[in-house]
């Protein structure tokens, strides 16, 4: 018996000892993340990514916004329309000043880009500016669907959503198709087993979260829902 625990023991010490391996390999040359970071914004790459150093690590790494998507500084059609304007205004926000990176779900994309929502610090090193919110409420970004980094998705919709009507920024100079935010539509199972979907700007769609575990799902039209047998919720 003596003999089956040392073995025991060693496999377990090789097994931890390989992960241990594993895991240096895996990060390496990826920041160490918590869910809050202090960083200064030491490059603006475009309307929606920033290179930063890390304060405390002093580590350099590449940090794209959560939740939006800006204009591409060169591209075809008006995929390039506003993309100097946004680079501009993010310099404008961030550039050379501490910051405050908070994270979601992901942290890095498939890039190996930092994931963040990004806020500007007072000298008291409180957040301000809600940097992707600010982006999106002057125009500067279209929302971005994603989801699993849900924890702001409701304020940044919300935000899109005014800066398209009142046509801000891109909406108005670019010929920007309007987006109606497809898939937005949240698909919800009480626990009574009934089944609802509730739309943008619906009664209770900002206090309903979507629980994959109990098998909610985001749906993309009105039709979609109805065929999979959900009912508008009550207003």
């Amino acid at each position: 018996m003596k003999n089956k625990q040392d073995l025991l023991k060693i496999l377990l010490g090789l097994l931890a000892l390989l992960l241990s391996i594993l895991g240096i390999n895996l990060y390496q040359g990826q920041p160490h993340l918590s869910e809050f970071q202090e960083a200064k914004a030491e490059e603006v790459i475009d309307g929606d990514t920033i290179r930063v150093r890390d304060i405390e690590n002093d580590e350099i790494f590449v940090v794209r916004y959560l939740g939006i998507d800006t204009p591409e500084l060169e591209g075809p059609d008006y995929e390039s329309c506003f993309g100097s304007q946004a680079k501009e205004k993010n310099e404008d926000l961030v550039l050379d000043q501490k910051i405050t990176l908070e994270f979601d779900i992901d942290k890095y994309d498939q890039f190996g880009r930092t994931l963040a929502y990004v806020y500007t610090v007072d000298e008291f090193g409180e957040k301000e500016t809600f940097v992707n919110l600010e982006l999106l409420e002057e125009g500067y970004a279209r929302f971005y669907l994603d989801k699993f980094n849900t924890l702001y998705q409701d304020e940044l919709v919300q935000a899109a959503l005014s800066a398209q009507g009142d046509f801000l920024g891109l909406w108005g100079e670019c010929g920007e198709e309007r987006f109606d935010y497809k898939c937005l539509i949240k698909g919800n199972i009480s626990r009574l087993g009934e089944k609802f979907y509730h739309l943008p700007g619906d009664k209770y769609y900002d206090e309903t979260s979507i629980n994959f575990l109990k098998e909610d799902q985001w749906l993309c039209t009105i039709e979609e829902a109805e065929a999979k047998n959900f009912q508008r919720a009550l207003q």
